[in-house]
């Protein structure tokens, strides 16, 4: 055991990150596949993305400052709420309501409010949690730390399209979601319970301030750059996935093996990112310390661009999960160092809750972008001609990993 109460084990560090494990179960099966089917099973199928987009990009905004706000909450609160445990264990309960009202929804409106109560529930568990890395764990094992926590995000993607296949039924898989998040707080809680609590602050200068003072770092800005512009790119692709294979893909055949359908296809491309994605940060897990973060993070944005760039031209299930598994191999190794890079270049640690939620805001931000943007523009250019959205689509997020090539080297006080 280190000081403060952190061990840098396997055992410690899954149960660290096990609520990220339930955050990431949730969203992947919800966003990847189960809202958009919502939505194209409610509306035309001309305007299916320009109205998923709304919803998504519209319920981004308050995921803007949510993970911020109750990081500063928990910042100033005093009693029992100097724990982060309470804060998670409200997240869940909400955020097990709020599933169910997804599933319930029977209109557009329904499931933006849906949407909407999904992303405050989140932010209330995860504005507290999110600086817990910053907060506890010592700079020589972030990296480990990181990848520990990327590979079971990861992980959790996996569990959750595997649990959408044997499952089935689309009542079980809402509840599994359900039980997934409460048992994972749970265990996360009960694991953190020796972990020292952030300093208590007790000067404030107004959340407005306290939200902006992180960005008048050089490295804060450059480090949030670079995953904003890697969110947007992976967000446009698996925003729109599913209508991609409906659109494009008349028979959906991995080898020999029948898919049936598009959900199907979709399900097993989302299971191959996540196993993929496990590779790629098993294999980053120690290099991070060792070798640095940044070497890793320029070869992620390199393999994410090659892999993904003949996707615009592929009509063949089989080659495009071929290209699918690189993509996740790419993936993996970028989840393996983002966390520890941005816990290396936090302005103030002290203030770590409120940083972190402020730096999460360049992954949640994108979904405005990739919501309200894409989803016409997509739309619009199917119209001209069919599959010219879906390439403009991929044009762009190869173009963005290959800038964040360049981005990662303006980081300065990261190795």
């Amino acid at each position: 055991m280190v000081s403060g109460g952190y061990r840098p084990t396997i055992g410690f560090n899954l149960g660290m990150s096990a609520y990220w494990f339930a955050s990431s179960y949730k969203w992947f099966i919800l966003l990847f596949i189960l809202i958009p089917d919502k939505v194209s099973q409610i509306v035309p199928g001309g305007e299916k993305g320009t109205t998923w987009g709304l919803i998504l990009g519209t319920g981004a905004v308050w995921a803007l400052f949510g993970p911020a706000i109750f990081g500063r909450m928990y910042e100033l609160s005093g009693g029992w709420l100097r724990n982060r445990g309470p804060w998670i264990g409200l997240g869940s309960a909400l955020t097990a309501v709020a599933v169910f009202v997804v599933f319930g929804a029977e209109s557009v409106w329904m499931i933006a409010v849906g949407y909407f109560l999904l992303q405050v529930s989140d932010d209330l568990g995860t504005g507290p949690y999110a600086g817990m890395v910053a907060d506890t764990v010592p700079a020589e094992h972030r990296g480990f730390a990181s990848s520990v926590l990327g590979g079971f995000k990861l992980f959790g993607q996996i569990a959750s399209a595997i649990a959408a296949l044997i499952l089935g039924r689309i009542e079980l898989i809402f509840a599994g979601i359900a039980l997934v998040n409460v048992l994972c707080a749970a265990w996360t809680i009960w694991t953190i319970r020796d972990l020292p609590n952030a300093k208590r602050v007790t000067e404030t200068r107004g959340f407005v301030a306290d939200y902006v003072t992180p960005f008048k770092s050089y490295d804060f800005r450059a480090v949030w750059f670079n995953r904003f512009i890697v969110a947007f790119a992976y967000g446009c692709v698996t925003g729109y996935a599913l209508y991609f294979l409906q659109d494009m893909l008349l028979v959906y055949r991995l080898f020999t093996i029948e898919l049936g359908g598009p959900s199907m296809a979709a399900q097993v491309l989302a299971l191959t990112i996540s196993f993929a994605g496990i590779l790629g940060a098993v294999m980053s897990a120690r290099v991070a310390d060792k070798t640095g973060r940044k070497p890793l993070l320029i070869l992620s944005a390199g393999v994410l661009a090659t892999a993904l760039f003949p996707v615009a031209f592929l009509r063949d299930f089989t080659p495009i999960w071929g290209c699918v598994f690189l993509f996740g191999i790419g993936l993996g190794i970028y989840q393996s160092s983002d966390w520890a890079v941005a816990s290396d270049v936090l302005p103030n640690p002290d203030r770590a809750a409120t940083e972190m939620g402020a730096w999460q805001s360049s992954e949640t931000s994108v979904q405005i972008l990739v919501g309200l943007v894409m989803g016409p523009v997509i739309d619009g250019l199917n119209r001209v001609g069919m599959g010219y959205g879906y390439m403009a689509m991929v044009f762009v997020a190869c173009s963005l990993f290959l800038i964040s090539m360049v981005a990662v080297r303006a980081i300065r006080s990261a190795r």
